[in-house]
């Protein structure tokens, strides 16, 4: 009604209909481009990769051969280049007290799979 209220039926169009496209696409691209362009840190039985440009139109969730290596992980992006804005809205919950119990690999954890890191393709 607010969209409605404030420009009429393209406000309404754009501020619901557009915006899921773009999230729509946006998911899709995780599954798609990060399984085909990117780099790899972790040796795994999947095509999963790293794309920074899909990790920046997905606020780090491009960071996506991270994700298999450390499921339970809140942290996609674990090296210091790999920009994790989700990670970081995360975060600012649990200091506010609306988040808790937060995962992410320990430094140990982290350094034990590096040392196991996928050949250049």
């Amino acid at each position: 009604m607010l969209l409605y209220w404030l420009g009429g039926w393209p406000f309404v169009v754009w501020g619901m209909c557009v915006r899921l496209v773009i999230t729509y696409h946006s998911t899709w691209f995780v599954n798609s481009a990060s399984h085909t362009f990117g780099y790899r840190n972790y040796a795994l039985n999947d095509l999963s990769t790293n794309c920074w440009w899909v990790a920046l139109m997905t606020y780090g969730e491009g960071w996506h051969n991270n994700h298999p290596a450390f499921p339970a992980s809140a942290r996609h992006g674990l090296r210091p280049w790999e920009l994790d804005l989700s990670y970081g809205f995360i975060r600012m919950l649990k200091a506010l007290g609306l988040a808790w119990d937060v995962r992410t690999p320990s430094p140990e954890r982290l350094r034990s799979a590096l040392a196991k890191v996928a050949p250049a393709s």
